[in-house]
């Protein structure tokens, strides 16, 4: 299908991209008679990032982006999309001499610091003590209740829960058992 323009209607001729241009590509004709919204297709991804890529090298190049760049180039380095150089960059670790703190022990005078040493000892000796006899309860406990455990089982072949009205021991005097055991009869030659 070939449209056919009116000659009158024929103006000056607008620099398009073709890329944007949708099904009318095959057709070279003057756009200024349709209108621009049938014209371009919605703009994709890679269009979009070349767009927003031309914005910010304008936006980096003029006169606000120097400026960014000597008041805040980490911003500025994370626009362009590059690492900052090495000297704008904080090192992670701290940055200090490193006997910087001074412990208080080593502001004590010898003997303030043996009675210290001395006061340690017997906390840490008391502490032990403490934990020893609650090792010892634990383990007295422990036995009596293994102790206790051995008696129940004990007892409890001999004396145990049970049905008083089944007999427990009861064979029928018919039955081969008690005939073999009461019943014996001796063959004599």
């Amino acid at each position: 299908m070939k449209l056919m323009l009116n000659p009158k209607e024929v103006k000056m001729k607008k620099n398009i991209d073709k890329d944007k241009i949708s099904n009318f590509k095959k057709n070279d004709f003057n756009f200024d008679y349709f209108s621009s919204f049938c014209m371009k297709t919605k703009p994709n991804k890679r269009y979009y990032l070349a767009e927003l890529k031309k914005i910010t090298k304008e936006f980096l190049d003029s006169p606000c982006g120097q400026q960014m760049k000597q008041e805040d180039p980490l911003k500025y380095y994370s626009i362009k999309g590059q690492k900052p150089p090495k000297y704008l960059t904080k090192p992670k670790y701290p940055i200090g001499p490193v006997n910087a703190y001074v412990p208080e022990q080593s502001k004590l005078s010898k003997e303030e610091l043996d009675r210290q040493i001395q006061n340690e000892l017997d906390l840490k000796k008391a502490k032990d003590q403490k934990a020893l006899e609650a090792k010892k309860l634990k383990e007295k406990a422990a036995e009596r209740h293994r102790l206790h455990k051995e008696a129940v089982a004990r007892e409890r072949s001999i004396i145990f829960v049970c049905n008083a009205y089944e007999n427990h021991n009861w064979t029928s005097i018919h039955s081969e058992a008690y005939q073999k055991r009461y019943n014996k009869k001796y063959i004599y030659y």
